[in-house]
């Protein structure tokens, strides 16, 4: 594991293809260490190495359907890290395949698949938080191997919206982040039994670039809603001024939860109805704890809630190591070990996403602003 005390940021411009041989390029080594990383994930649930990249193919021609230009920016990290375009369309297409196989784990009850992923997020409204702005927050839980081998992307445009956002190396969408026009996005992953019914539609990683791509806040939701899905999840969407919809989705249905006495807090369990068999919660029951206690520590104290609260919530260690911060779990495969990989607080009115580069109690947050350094 490498050393470093904050995560690396990568500038780039318009052109798709040269942002993403820039990627490819400054980040070779920690996108190779992704593929490998996800292909051991993958084969320690059955899905054979070859099986994966069949599987990827097939995803790489679909998205090649979908947004031509992120698929350019896809081909640019292959040419840039040396790597194949099925290996970086496996990247990009992860979170499909994972969380097939995550609920199919969820089916079988197996006990190595115990305590899969995590993900708290929530949402703040300008009325609970002491400087009157609008925030969004995640701690980020997924695989150990993955941690330090992420970035910061800032995409200065004038084509679209610029924009800032945590990425994993290899991966073009950017799960959290925000734009130039207050838009920001943090998510959460779901399982429903339902989930595979639209093989090859539009994946989650792709929609997350689309939703700090636009420059009205219902041109961003429009990427959610608009198309069925293949897997499900969990977006919550803000805006400058005030605005947040949490959107809960599964292949054929989408619900929206509005913020509660000015937030919204979600983890990796369906709360609405509708989406089928939430699945999540058999193999990480975690999950239906850590949403109400992240609500209830960003209230604890009264008073309005300043960015000093939301980084002590983040780092609550009740039921450790499966808490809000969380820490690698010796009692598991490695492969499956999982830990808070990153954490971001988004204050979508100064356009500032502040980023810790693994578990908040151990590693600060640094500013990262839409433009500037």
């Amino acid at each position: 594991m490498t050393t470093r005390d904050r995560m690396p940021c990568l500038t780039v411009g318009d052109d798709a293809f040269e942002r993403g041989l820039a990627h490819g390029k400054a980040f070779s080594a920690d996108v190779a260490a992704n593929v490998e990383t996800y292909l051991r994930r993958f084969e320690a649930s059955g899905l054979a190495r070859g099986e994966a990249f069949d599987e990827a193919r097939r995803w790489l021609q679909s998205m090649e359907a979908q947004n031509p230009e992120y698929v350019e920016e896809m081909r640019g990290i292959a040419r840039g890290a040396a790597q194949s375009e099925d290996a970086v369309g496996l990247l990009n297409a992860r979170y499909e395949i994972a969380f097939m196989i995550f609920g199919k784990d969820a089916r079988s009850q197996g006990r190595a698949a115990a305590e899969t992923d995590g993900c708290t997020t929530f949402g703040l409204l300008p009325e609970v938080c002491a400087d009157g702005h609008t925030w969004l927050g995640q701690n980020w839980d997924w695989l150990e191997g993955v941690h330090r081998h992420t970035l910061v992307l800032r995409i200065e445009r004038t084509s679209k919206p610029a924009l800032v956002c945590m990425t994993e190396a290899g991966i073009v969408g950017g799960k959290m982040g925000v734009n130039e026009c207050g838009i920001g996005l943090v998510e959460n992953g779901l399982a429903s039994s339902h989930d595979g019914a639209n093989p090859y539609q539009k994946p989650f990683h792709m929609r997350c670039r689309e939703v700090l791509d636009a420059e009205r806040y219902d041109q961003a939701l429009s990427s959610i809603v608009a198309t069925h899905r293949t897997c499900s999840a969990n977006f919550v969407i803000g805006a400058a001024g005030g605005e947040i919809i949490d959107f809960e989705t599964s292949p054929d249905h989408v619900s929206y939860l509005h913020p509660v006495g000015g937030i919204v807090s979600h983890s990796n369990h369906f709360i609405s109805a509708g989406h089928g068999e939430s699945q999540m919660e058999k193999i990480a029951p975690n999950t239906l704890f850590r949403a109400a206690r992240i609500r209830r520590l960003l209230q604890q104290g009264g008073g309005r809630i300043d960015i000093e609260r939301m980084q002590a919530a983040m780092r609550d260690h009740f039921s450790a190591p499966h808490s809000l911060c969380r820490h690698p779990d010796p009692r598991q495969p490695e492969s499956k070990r999982t830990m808070t990989a990153g954490a971001v607080l988004i204050d979508l009115d100064d356009r500032i996403m502040h980023v810790a580069d693994g578990p908040p109690c151990e590693n600060r947050f640094f500013p990262f602003p839409v433009r500037g350094h």
